[in-house]
């Protein structure tokens, strides 16, 4: 059987391969990792389609692999079946719907990933009621999913083309082949990834734009060139999204935390998780977003409304090796603060060894970034688009403060946020950073879901 390179995750179109970890002739048995490949998302693991033993090896370390392209032979045992006509050809097509021996990922009378069962099962869709022309994919699943809930965009799960990977309508589609656009290369702003009119409208302008302002190198031997990751061109790509789509306003507040160190001080006596201050910074963060849920959304451009969330999903930047990740921490609002460190601690050693998966690393409602620990008192961060805000932490310093007429040292911390001004207005913006400094001011209410 011929084993193509899987869809690892939602808006994943290709990656880089890595290495293989078998040898052509090796047995493998069903999901054992047999290669390792780098996607925009992480450094995945590739695992075997079924039982069996390795014919043939078809990808090299450094290959740009896109996602159904074959990357290996397997021989799993049954005679393997020759098209001898354009009859033969035809003959099979037809009976698509019928799985044959050799088809590891069939099961009943549906041919699906083993990743998009689990979805469907997940989602609650009904595999045999998708009228998908082969193999079920994930994002068939996701596209049926968001049809079943009766959305503006339910529309995006009809189209049969070969763009169907990506989330977009048909007009936008439409749109995208008028203007001799490749829809997979635009980035979407949507919900999950979805790409919009605007989406198109402005890859089309930025294109323009590099065109007039590219610049020519001469290597003259004074030049190095190193090749950018498929992360760092993620990262970059989007750190260019956000900054010319959202208007960037930074608010900066001190605030004063010798209460809150005494109390963490006192925490981590007894407390068999070692607590940072970041737990507490996003316990704070979840007082002040109840009160102002505009910071706690994002702006849908084509309906010209702000969705606002009322879970608090957190996405916590973290500086690795191989480029800027940034896990999800989901529901904090419902967790405590020690279960927010410890996930907060996984998540992070997750990231540096590249283990995380792509669900781990979804887009929430607010992000935080911790640049403190590096150094730099106060920063502008970049919204983690289409997110509407992200709050910037900078170092924890020791500064001399006037408490009651006098002058006393105190540990504070500059806050910085960035926010879409299209969204929030100064005035709002202040008031919520008031808040967060007045729940960190004031943190004994902050251990009431300790």
């Amino acid at each position: 059987m011929k084993f193509e390179f899987p869809d690892t995750g939602e808006g994943v179109t290709e990656g880089e391969f890595l290495q293989w970890l078998v040898e052509e002739g090796e047995d493998v048995e069903e999901d054992q990792a047999v290669a390792e490949a780098e996607t925009d998302k992480a450094v995945i693991d590739i695992p075997a389609p079924a039982d069996g033993t390795i014919q043939s090896l078809k990808a090299s370390p450094g290959d740009t692999v896109k996602v159904g392209d074959v990357i290996m032979e397997l021989d799993i045992g049954e005679p393997s079946k020759e098209v001898e006509s354009e009859e033969d050809t035809e003959s099979e097509e037809k009976q698509v719907q019928e799985p044959s021996e050799d088809e590891s990922y069939s099961r009943d009378q549906v041919l699906a990933l083993p990743k998009a069962r689990k979805l469907a099962e997940e989602k609650g869709v009904d595999l045999e009621s998708l009228e998908i022309d082969g193999r079920i994919r994930e994002k068939d699943v996701l596209n049926a999913a968001e049809s079943d809930t009766g959305g503006k965009d339910s529309e995006s799960t009809e189209s049969t083309e070969p763009d169907q990977k990506v989330m977009a309508t048909p007009s936008v589609r439409k749109l995208a082949r008028e203007k001799e656009i490749d829809i997979q290369e635009v980035e979407g702003s949507g919900r999950g990834g979805k790409i919009t009119r605007d989406d198109v409208l402005s890859f089309i302008e930025e294109g323009a734009s590099h065109k007039s302002t590219d610049r020519t190198f001469e290597d003259d031997g004074g030049v190095e060139r190193v090749e950018m990751s498929k992360l760092r061109k993620t990262v970059a790509s989007r750190m260019e999204k956000s900054r010319f789509t959202a208007p960037h306003v930074t608010h900066v507040e001190k605030a004063d935390l010798e209460e809150l160190s005494a109390m963490r001080d006192r925490v981590n006596e007894s407390s068999e998780q070692h607590l940072t201050y970041l737990p507490f910074v996003i316990k704070a963060l979840v007082e002040a977003l109840e009160k102002h849920p505009d910071l706690n959304a994002e702006l849908d451009e084509s309906n010209e409304e702000i969705v606002r969330y009322s879970s608090f999903d957190f996405n916590i930047a973290v500086d690795t090796e191989k480029g800027l990740m940034v896990p999800l921490i989901r529901e904090v609002g419902e967790k405590s603060i020690v279960d927010i460190a410890g996930e907060i601690e996984r998540k992070a050693e997750k990231a540096q060894d590249g283990d995380l998966s792509s669900s781990e690393m979804e887009n929430g409602t607010f992000s935080v970034t911790n640049l403190g620990v590096i150094g730099g008192e106060e920063f502008t961060p970049i919204i983690n688009y289409p997110q509407t805000a992200i709050l910037g932490l900078g170092k924890i310093s020791e500064t001399a403060e006037v408490i009651d007429g006098e002058i006393q040292p105190r540990k504070t911390v500059k806050l910085s946020l960035s926010y879409d001004h299209r969204v929030v207005d100064g005035a709002d913006a202040a008031r919520f950073v008031n808040d967060v400094v007045e729940n960190l001011e004031n943190p004994e209410k902050l251990l009431v879901n300790l």
